[in-house]
């Protein structure tokens, strides 16, 4: 039985294809038309060039595929000749899974952490997710928690979201979209002077709750405004340090905080860890060191292009399941 998995969002377009529950290759779009994420592709990515590769890869053509998924962000230009056989599933799900079965572990907790996650209705608007956290045993996987936030119109931020707070931690900075590496890279050379500033903008406690709410998002555009108009270079280099500083220790706080909140809830010493947050591996390691857990698998692919291979075994999984989006 082939399966394949279609993976990505606005950005991260990729492929996985599984043989009988084997993985036989997987490979992002960026890989072959040299676009980073895939960004900027438009109506090339129909092209699929990650699918394309997959399927080469085995010999086979598309018409020999028993299933094919995707996640419910992923834009309707990847499938666009596939709308009549795709699956869609929840965005986070497909990030649970690229972490769950590559991990080979029977049981364990699960942090998918990103920006921005599949969205559902709110009386007249939409929310979208920002953080799940599963239990998964057996191949079973339950949700223990789930967090959504409203977007702020006109905008890309959505509330309550760890991974958007430190995207706009970037943006004050001066990197592009999708830089985050650059930030963490950066904390080490500041230090706590802009800590209890930036601390403010974003709140939570002991049971995992997120508050970044509208109005802290409002402040930290404008933070970004001040920053980007000192004229002194020296000076501007020396902020931004501090706020990489202060923006890398306020995640690595929430982060290990969640980890011991979900450790304490299972009571289940195997964790796994994706989604784009999982791509700070400074703030893996605090994890780790915590001794919270005594496995811990972080899937190579954490980011939006690893979805397709969560969706591929979901596919595969799930063999008879009907086209329906499951949330």
């Amino acid at each position: 039985m082939y399966v394949l998995g279609l993976g990505g969002s606005n950005h991260g377009f990729s492929a996985c294809l599984l043989k009988d529950g084997h993985l036989e290759s997987m490979i992002a779009d960026e890989r072959i038309t040299r676009k980073k994420y895939g960004v900027g592709l438009g109506m090339r990515l129909a092209q699929g060039f990650s699918r394309n590769y997959c399927l080469d890869m085995e010999g086979i053509c598309l018409e020999e595929v028993d299933k094919i998924v995707g996640n419910d962000l992923l834009v309707p230009t990847m499938y666009f000749r596939l709308q009549d056989k795709i699956q869609l599933i929840n965005h986070h799900l497909a990030h649970a899974y690229s972490a769950y079965y590559p991990s080979g572990m029977d049981e364990c907790a699960i942090i998918v952490m990103d920006g921005v996650g599949s969205k559902r209705k709110a009386g007249e608007e939409y929310e979208y997710e920002s953080m799940t956290l599963y239990y998964a045993k057996n191949g079973k996987f339950d949700v223990i928690k789930k967090q959504y936030g409203y977007n702020l119109p006109g905008t890309d931020y959505v509330e309550n979201s760890l991974g958007i707070f430190y995207a706009m931690i970037t943006d004050i900075i001066g990197f592009g979209e999708h830089e985050e590496g650059k930030t963490m890279g950066l904390a080490p050379y500041g230090d706590k002077e802009f800590y209890e500033k930036i601390r403010k903008y974003i709140r939570y406690d002991n049971h995992a709750n997120i508050e970044f709410n509208s109005s802290d998002i409002q402040e930290m555009l404008q933070l970004k405004e001040d920053v980007q108009a000192i004229k002194n270079q020296e000076e501007k280099e020396r902020i931004c340090q501090k706020v990489a500083w202060a923006g890398q220790q306020i995640l690595e706080e929430i982060y290990v905080d969640i980890a011991r909140y979900l450790q304490e809830e299972t009571q289940c010493k195997n964790l796994c860890i994706a989604g784009g947050v999982a791509l700070n591996s400074v703030a893996n390691y605090k994890i780790h060191k915590k001794g919270f857990y005594d496995n811990i698998f972080i899937t190579p692919a954490s980011g939006d292009d690893g979805t397709a291979i969560g969706a591929a075994y979901y596919g595969y999984y799930h063999q008879n399941e009907n086209r329906e989006v499951k949330l």
